[in-house]
């Protein structure tokens, strides 16, 4: 569980990673990459070798100039080393090397130059400490493999243009969530991860003796569900938060998703047919958030041991499983997320949709009955897991009113919020995540054919005053990221791709154009045009994260593609990073470390993969 309240006392495992391994019938949204070759560690897997391509179109000039040996080392101009979209600004960023003032972009296999631009002015970028220039090559739109090529301060890593370059990643990181399922079996013919089902003891997990509704040898049925992130505990909060953000990207894109899309490993295939492979993969963690619902509406907050597992395949761990806690927030986005599901998945199974439907209401139930915040935590809960704590629950409880007016159209629902709520009305949006709910809240009754005329129009200028002041931090920033020094904290990446799936909404309500480049400014820095010259997603790009703070990956060797770490973090809060914090005092954009250890800035979590989802939802096709 990555946060702010990480126990810092939890168990470490060291192993150095030494290989990276690599249902229902097809009819879905486009291709699916046919290989996924465990081995590439490049974003030109799918292109041919050597000099058999010719320079495209608009190479520059008619005897298009050779450049000679071109390392690719991306040591000073940062690209995005996956790529860019045809018809998309391209830029580059290029650090130090005052007296350059030219730049050159190369066709990668033949070294021939194919166009050519002046270098912009200097920035001084605070986050990073570096003197950073742009590199503009948006008139290059011919589909390919270049690098960009400064005399005298080297090359670029390579990189693509093409209409698809976003596919692999948006397919990695969705399926991601299909090779983090708890309780299953699983032996992966696309990436060569496999173990024995772990876990098993979740179907009759002990009720934590020190919960109020516990007699004595109570066990709760709460198999299923994703493990959150390098640990093996599964949270509601951010279960339920991730789900809603996959249901939104699918509600407002539904042509990116299909059957057949995941490649679901056998014994994974869905149930309902017909049902898209997003939704049957969401699926398995609602029914597992259907689980932990207590009979009055409330529900319980996580599932977990009393002690950190080691560095252990799932079915290693096989100490007691307890169900902790409950608290009115976690009760709060689990309605959300219900009322939204509720809605997605009517048209393809009426009543599975009715009964998420009535667990939205139940649960707003007892939200309605106990009016303050309610947190039920025992002293030992968090000693092998995350806390997941917050202080508030009332943007939780706008969001799940917002959701059930937009599903049921029932005005109960617009008169809780004017009557409990109406100073949330006037709250500016923030990015959505489990610690924040608000802008969830805040699209949902924008977008709810019920909600009132005025009170929507309100709100849509406040997502669209805050995608403003987005576009116009980014405009600010030496490479085109969003976030404020202080932002470069626990889960930075995420952070920057929330603000770009904030641009996305926004641009649901009010479409510009700068709001699509903003949300393609983020993804540039997620992968690879920033200070550290790395891809934040595992198997994106030729510098990723190699050695992820992940149970998964080192128990069995096997590396998984598709995992977004949390990234640089001023702040600390593992002993490698805090070690590297006061030993070398990196700025703020710098404060990373691709080691096992550090789990302050080197993990994974389902909540931090649900905005890259989102975003590459909009930019991926096959």
């Amino acid at each position: 569980m990555p946060g702010g309240n990480r126990m810092t006392g939890r168990l470490l495992g060291l192993m150095v990673i030494v290989g990276l391994v690599a249902g229902c019938m097809d009819t879905g949204a486009g291709k699916v990459p046919e290989s996924r070759e465990p081995a590439v560690r490049e974003a030109d897997a799918g292109e041919p070798e050597g000099g058999g391509r010719p320079a495209p179109e608009n190479a520059a000039g008619d005897d298009a100039a050779a450049v000679g040996e071109v390392t690719f080392d991306g040591k000073d101009i940062k690209v995005n080393q996956v790529g860019y979209l045809p018809d998309a600004p391209k830029i580059a960023v290029l650090e130090g090397h005052a007296d350059a003032d030219r730049f050159m972009v190369v066709d990668a296999a033949t070294m021939a130059v194919v166009h050519e631009g002046e270098i912009g002015p200097a920035h001084l970028d605070v986050h990073s400490g570096e003197r950073v220039r742009h590199l503009d090559f948006t008139p290059l739109a011919e589909e390919g493999e270049y690098a960009v090529v400064v005399p005298g301060a080297g090359s670029s890593r390579k990189f693509r243009i093409a209409r698809n370059v976003y596919y692999a990643p948006f397919f990695d990181a969705l399926r991601s969530y299909t090779l983090g399922r708890s309780g299953l079996a699983i032996d992966d013919p696309v990436t060569g991860f496999r173990h024995a089902a772990g876990h098993t003891q979740d179907a009759e997990a002990k009720l934590d003796i020190d919960h109020p509704h516990a007699p004595a040898g109570t066990v709760v049925d709460v198999s299923g569900g994703w493990y959150d992130a390098g640990d093996y505990g599964k949270y509601v909060p951010p279960g339920a938060v991730t789900a809603a953000q996959l249901l939104l990207a699918y509600e407002r894109r539904p042509e990116k998703f299909g059957v057949g899309q995941l490649k679901f490993p056998p014994g994974f295939e869905c149930d309902v047919p017909g049902l898209p492979d997003v939704l049957a993969e969401v699926k398995y963690e609602l029914d597992w958030l259907l689980k932990m619902q207590r009979p009055d509406g409330a529900v319980y907050h996580k599932v977990s041991g009393l002690t950190w597992p080691g560095m252990i395949r799932p079915e290693e761990d096989t100490q007691p499983r307890y169900v902790f806690g409950m608290t009115t927030y976690g009760t709060g986005m689990f309605a959300g997320a219900m009322a939204m599901a509720a809605r997605v998945y009517e048209p393809f199974d009426a009543g599975y949709a009715a009964r998420l439907l009535g667990a939205a209401e139940r649960a707003f139930g007892f939200l309605e009955a106990n009016p303050r915040l309610i947190v039920l935590k025992s002293e030992h809960q968090d000693n092998g897991s995350g806390g997941y704590d917050k202080n508030g629950d009332e943007d939780d409880r706008f969001w799940a009113a917002a959701e059930l007016l937009k599903t049921t159209g029932d005005p109960k629902y617009d008169a809780y919020i004017r009557e409990k709520l109406p100073h949330l009305l006037q709250r500016d949006p923030i990015i959505i995540g489990w610690g924040s709910t608000i802008a969830l809240g805040q699209f949902a009754y924008a977008t709810a054919e019920a909600g009132d005329p005025e009170i929507k129009a309100k709100i849509a200028q406040r997502l669209v005053k805050a995608a403003d002041d987005i576009v116009g931090r980014i405009g600010r920033d030496g490479y085109r990221y969003s976030l404020t020094s202080n932002e470069y904290s626990w889960a930075s990446v995420k952070n920057g791709l929330a603000k770009a799936q904030l641009l996305l909404l926004a641009h649901e309500l009010e479409p510009k154009e700068t709001y699509l480049h903003g949300a393609l400014d983020q993804l540039h820095y997620t992968l690879g045009r920033n200070a550290v010259g790395t891809t934040y997603l595992t198997g994106s790009g030729t510098e990723m994260p190699d050695h992820p703070h992940n149970r998964l990956i080192i128990s069995t060797g096997t590396y998984i593609p598709g995992l977004l770490v949390g990234g640089p973090n001023k702040f600390g809060g593992d002993p490698q990073l805090d070690r590297l914090l006061e030993r070398e005092s990196p700025p703020p954009a710098k404060a990373y470390l691709d080691v096992s250890g550090s789990w302050a800035s080197n993990e994974y979590a389902i909540d931090y993969n649900a905005p890259l989802v989102f975003v590459l939802t909009w930019f991926a096709e096959p």
